[in-house]
């Protein structure tokens, strides 16, 4: 598996603290409330450490579901990734219910126009981490359209193959009432995390 050293880590962090800015301010404007984000973690995981640490998205507890907000991203010939943005169930309602004003939502009230909420917030999100991640990169990078789901941990990545290679940013959301924390997850094989990564070292000018 590849290996990050401590500045190859410290540049992937500043790259996603740097991308995660302007989307931080856009969700307060959402869920008209103050959002702060912490400094996020990044780190390459195998699967099945991957599983164990969404389980613990969920409380420890493997049965709860995690809402997964999905996009599949094509930067030039340079790489591509399937971006995941994953948050509790618990906490994805909450985001719904501050975003429509609507404190009465319950879990097994969620509609299609929640859904479509949900899908705008993760856009919203994801395409504003990509850009900034396209800007430091030099590169454009396309999407397609946010698809939604619920999903427990442990079948995430049922269609992926187990060899890929999963590059995990995690971020804190805090509202001012509730505690949200989320996942960003960068699937991509071999070949599109070895590119990525000498963008990174390249922008940074860490050598190979």
């Amino acid at each position: 598996m590849i290996q990050l050293s401590d500045i190859e880590q410290d540049a992937l962090g500043e790259s996603f603290n740097l991308a995660l800015g302007q989307a931080a301010a856009v969700f307060a404007d959402l869920v008209n409330e103050e959002i702060q984000l912490s400094v996020p973690t990044v780190e390459i995981l195998e699967r099945e450490a991957l599983v164990k640490r969404l389980e613990e998205l969920t409380g420890t507890k493997a049965a709860q579901d995690l809402c997964c907000i999905a996009q599949h991203y094509v930067a030039g010939k340079a790489f591509d990734t399937d971006t995941l943005l994953l948050f509790p169930e618990h906490g994805s309602l909450e985001i719904v219910r501050r975003m429509l004003g609507r404190t009465e939502i319950h879990l097994d009230q969620i509609t299609e126009l929640e859904q479509d909420a949900l899908g705008e917030i993760g856009n919203i999100i994801i395409n504003s981490c990509m850009s900034g991640l396209a800007n430091i990169l030099g590169t454009e990078v396309i999407g397609t359209l946010p698809g939604v789901q619920t999903i427990k941990p442990a079948n995430l990545l049922d269609d992926h193959p187990k060899n890929e290679v999963i590059l995990v940013a995690k971020i804190g959301m805090t509202m001012l009432t509730h505690d949200v924390t989320g996942y960003v997850l960068f699937i991509m094989d071999v070949p599109s995390l070895t590119a990525f990564m000498s963008s990174v070292r390249s922008f940074f000018g860490i050598p190979d």
